[in-house]
């Protein structure tokens, strides 16, 4: 019963309609409810007594989430089926229904399609309403926007983040510099680091020693080495490093307070340093000149002290002369008489002592000279004292403003108690306190209630005298009823007097609460992500953007029966089948170097030790032109390929069974033929002998197919005489073609390792085509010759010829990735046949044909691969190999371009990717490119060129591309196609020959 003369007044039919597995309504053409499927009630909650016979829009109300842009929704749609007496669809529109419980409206969203029923006379008899439920594919995909969505806001959150900490390194008071690599290679230094150590000289971009040659050996290099060996972070006091004003000049001392941190990778490898430093060279040279002068104080004290006790022994030594003289007058007084006669002596020895007294006298009047001289130096020093301490006050005021001028928080807190000596009041803003609050005041009767968490820090600190760095660390304080918190990177540095005790603690806080929370809402979104990937009845996954693995959802390791960690460490080789895993993974590495969309077929090992079909697919996620991630989805095809399989089976057990009975009236007719018989009779015994020749032909077809569609296709491969091989093919064939001679020209005898009876099939179906397409000729000419590392066979009829419409055909269909069969109108099925077999030999098959002239029948076999020599010039001007030849053209601006003979996807890639290298490095808009000697077809690469290559020449300033065909047809197609699926602004042309291709590049040039 047609579609066209139902009626569906029959209760039987009505019943049938009931039972439709699917929502359908049956309307009249004034749109009254005829019938209803049982789906369609259950679905949209309603009674059959209470919809059958009513207005459509009276039972179901238009609703208000119709959209405009949707049609108008369903009214439109069937006013418009009415007017037009043609089918409507509404791809997808909202209509809520009730819940299962019926409290709510659930969001559901439909697809619906409006097909008329037209009655004998050309009028609509009934409307045939079908609407399918596509809530769960709308709501996976709105769903999947809005976790994208998300995921950029937070990307471009945290690149905002990002910005905001290189511009606080811009504009902090310190020197800040980052090196990378081990070569140390000055990567990042902020203004001050430039204006204050290197105002001359140009440092970014240069190894460390390359920029500061001086500081090799010195104790600066084994530091940078040992916390780039070790990662543990170096800090250290008034560190001497020799610095020169200019590269070359002499090196000078300078003293830093300086950090030294190891910076790590994504994979926790040390790959770099950050230095952050304070210079005090002027601070050192000033302590060090109090050192001095306090040395030379010192030993003035000890002069004086030398001179005092030296006085001293002199006036000892005097009282004992006096001592002795009066010993010397008693004894005179005692024996005067007897010593009359001594008196002259004793005179004279008097005179000498009184002399000698005289000069003890003035021996200390100059030592007393020498004492005031002493005391006045000792005057002028404390001068000196005094203007040095003034000096160490104007530096602490200017340790002050500098502290108050850093965008971090600082705060130095002295003794057991903490009292603030210096805050500024970026810290005060920290806890919602100014710097004049703080300052005097003990820290922690200020905010009592961070005792609890920072005072066994800081005490830490100021006992042991260690430094501490705390990151990301939570914080708390309150400010009336107001509390304030957030999270803080944190420096705890001991604060050291010249006697070298601690007396107190430097804090130094960065506020990181905005990247804190940036970072815990990405987090939250990934896990939001993941969780709408857990949702997706698909196996997904996720890679970086060098391809690794880095993500599956459940349902992988569901099939697989590994968690994540197991199957990210083990990546896909571990379960993609061995046979499909090559090219697997030539279509991935091609998908990365390019950045395009990945497709492709493989079997994946499941738990239970089967493996499964599944057709993966991948989309590269772009940042800024870049790709920072990889989201693909392996879909279970497995039932389309038992489905392909069970139809090869039943092609395979047809042409089994028909080949049986057809051996059978094979021998019959074989028989009738020897027999004695009317001569009508031997006609038809002979017409009947040509079929059975064609059935039976058709049948091993038709096996081959299938053993090819089921990679069942088996190959003996050995070394063989292709040459006599051919001959041997060729007279076979002769001897079957009573009309056509068939002329075998070769070249030379060549050796070929392959199936020899494979490619003897191949020549007999290019043969048979020949003759079979040459009705009207008597030659057929076979040719055979060693072309490069090629055998090139060509097969040349003079028959009917082949029009290029169905070249065209015959390209698309023959090179498409997916191809299961390929025809050709006159062909049947050896075409396939035979391409399928030149492909497993690594060959090539192409077609040169005329209408009403002839056709030859190419194919190339590659006898060995052959490394060819490679000439490059030192300033990228010029390359050669085997394949192609680009010449940098400096007359003419532009690049020349010769390719030479065969072609594959591989060879074209590789040339392509060299002339966007020259192109890029020379800086020039125009390509001369010559196919002139181009052979054959390489259709598998046109795909690749259009849609990947032209694009990345036009980015590369690629504005006009003169191409000049190759003789070859499938050649030229090649070259179609590749231009019909680019999509970029390059002026393209194809021209017949290179001197007009010349013309209008050089007159591009005269004109612009």
């Amino acid at each position: 019963m047609s579609s066209n003369n139902i009626d569906f007044k029959h209760p039987g039919e009505l019943r049938i309609f009931q039972s439709l597995p699917g929502n359908f309504l049956l309307l009249s053409s004034d749109l009254v409810i005829i019938g209803a499927s049982n789906l369609y009630l259950q679905t949209t909650g309603k009674e059959r007594e209470t919809v059958i016979g009513k207005f459509l829009f009276d039972v179901f109300p238009q609703s208000p989430e119709w959209l405009p842009h949707q049609d108008g929704g369903i009214k439109q749609s069937l006013e418009l089926v009415l007017k037009t007496n043609e089918e409507h669809s509404i791809p997808a529109m909202r209509f809520d229904i009730p819940s299962s419980d019926g409290n709510v409206l659930e969001e559901k969203y439909w697809k619906t399609t409006n097909k008329p029923v037209i009655n004998e006379d050309g009028e609509i008899q009934y409307i045939i309403h079908h609407t399918q439920d596509v809530t769960e594919e709308i709501l996976k995909e709105k769903y999947l926007q809005e976790a994208l969505q998300t995921e950029r806001k937070a990307t471009a959150k945290a690149h905002q983040l990002s910005e905001q900490m290189e511009r606080l390194f811009h504009d902090i008071p310190a020197q800040i510099a980052i090196v990378s690599g081990e070569d140390l290679v000055y990567t990042y230094i902020n203004p001050r680091y430039q204006m204050e150590l290197f105002p001359g000289r140009e440092v970014l971009g240069l190894p460390l020693l390359a920029a500061l040659p001086e500081i090799f050996g010195q104790p600066i290099w084994h530091v940078l080495q040992q916390v780039y060996r070790t990662g543990k972070p170096h800090i250290e006091t008034e560190m001497m490093v020799p610095l020169a004003e200019y590269k070359g000049g002499p090196p000078k001392e300078h003293y830093f307070n300086t950090v030294y941190h190891a910076l790590r990778n994504e994979s926790g490898q040390i790959d770099g340093l950050l230095s952050f430093k304070y210079e005090i060279t002027k601070q050192v040279a000033a302590r060090k000149k109090l050192e001095e002068n306090e040395a030379r104080l010192l030993e003035a004290h000890l002069d004086l002290k030398e001179s005092y006790e030296e006085l001293q022994a002199i006036h000892e030594e005097l009282q004992t002369s006096n001592e002795e003289l009066r010993a010397t007058n008693e004894e005179l007084k005692a024996a005067q008489e007897s010593l009359n006669t001594l008196n002259a002596e004793l005179e004279l020895r008097i005179d000498e002592r009184t002399k000698q007294l005289k000069d003890s006298f003035e021996e200390q009047q100059a030592l007393n000279d020498e004492l005031a001289a002493t005391n006045e130096e000792l005057n002028e020093t404390q001068e000196v004292l005094k203007k040095i301490l003034d000096g160490l006050t104007k530096s602490e005021q200017r340790f002050r403003n500098l502290v108050s001028d850093v965008k971090v928080g600082i705060i130095l807190l002295m003794g057991e108690e903490m009292e603030v000596a210096i805050v500024n009041d970026d810290y005060g803003k920290l806890i919602g306190r100014s710097a004049e609050e703080l300052e005097g005041e003990f820290l922690f009767k200020v905010i009592p209630e961070a005792e609890i968490h920072f005072r066994p820090i800081i005490d830490k600190v100021r006992l042991t005298g260690e430094s501490l760095y705390l990151n990301d660390h939570p914080y708390f304080v309150y400010k009336g009823n107001e509390k304030i918190e957030g999270f803080l990177n944190l420096v705890y540095q001991p604060y050291v007097e010249p006697d070298n005790s601690i007396t107190g603690v430097m804090v130094v806080c960065h506020d990181v609460t905005e990247q804190v929370i940036a970072r815990k809402k990405l987090i939250e979104s990934e896990e939001r992500f993941r969780f709408m990937l857990n949702a997706i009845p698909q196996q997904v996954w996720t890679a970086s953007p060098d391809g690794a693995l880095n993500y599956v959802n459940e349902v992988v390791t569901g099939d697989f029966g590994y968690n994540v960690e197991e199957v990210v460490g083990h990546g896909w080789q571990k379960f993609i089948h061995p046979d499909d895993l090559p090219s697997c993974l030539k279509a991935w590495n091609s998908a990365i170097i390019e950045g395009h969309e990945y497709e492709t077929e493989f079997r994946l090992l499941m738990k239970d030790g089967s493996y499964v079909w599944h057709i993966a697919r991948a989309l590269p996620f772009l940042q800024d032109d870049r790709v920072v991630q990889w989201l693909g989805t392996n879909t279970n095809i497995q039932l389309q390929k038992n489905n392909e399989q069970k139809k090869d089976e039943f092609l395979s057990i047809a042409s089994h069974e028909l080949k049986t009975p057809l051996t059978s009236i094979k021998a019959f007719n074989q028989i009738m033929r020897r027999m004695e018989a009317p001569d009508r009779l031997k006609v038809f015994i002979n017409k009947s002998a040509d079929h059975i020749y064609r059935l039976e032909k058709l049948i091993n077809d038709l096996l081959d197919v299938t053993k090819i569609t089921a990679g069942k296709m088996e190959y003996d491969m050995k070394p063989f005489d292709f040459t006599a091989m051919l001959a041997d093919a060729v007279e076979s064939v002769q001897l079957n073609s009573e009309k056509h001679q068939i002329l075998f020209r070769y070249s030379e005898a060549v050796n070929f390792t392959g199936d020899k009876l494979r490619l003897e099939q191949v020549i007999n179906n290019f043969l048979n085509n020949a003759i079979k397409y040459s009705p009207e000729a008597t030659e057929v000419i076979v040719n055979s010759r060693i072309e490069g590392n090629s055998i090139v066979v060509s097969i040349q009829d003079f028959g009917i010829g082949i029009d290029e419409s169905h070249l065209d055909k015959l390209f698309d269909r023959f090179y498409r990735v997916d191809n299961t069969a390929m025809r050709f109108e006159g062909l049947g099925l050896g075409l396939f046949i035979s391409s399928e077999i030149l492909k497993r030999h690594n060959g090539s098959f192409w077609i040169e044909s005329e209408p009403g002239i002839g056709t030859i029948f190419y194919f190339r076999l590659p006898i060995e691969e052959l490394k060819a020599e490679i000439v490059v010039s030192n300033d990228d001007r010029y390359y050669s190999d085997g394949s192609i030849t680009i010449v940098y053209n400096q007359v003419g601006t532009r690049v020349d371009v010769d390719w030479t003979g065969f072609q594959d996807y591989d060879s074209v890639q590789a040339g392509c990717l060299r002339m966007l290298r020259i192109l890029k490095n020379h800086k020039v808009n125009k390509v001369l490119n010559d196919n002139t000697h181009v052979r054959g077809t390489w259709s598998e690469a046109a795909e690749w060129v259009g849609k990947e290559w032209f694009p990345m020449m036009e980015a590369a300033g690629l504005r006009y591309f003169a191409w000049v065909y190759s003789p070859s047809s499938f050649s030229k197609m090649s070259a179609d196609k590749s231009v019909e699926v680019k999509k970029d602004g390059i002026i393209t042309r194809f021209f017949d020959n290179l001197e007009e291709a010349n013309q209008w590049l050089n007159g591009i040039e005269d004109k612009f």
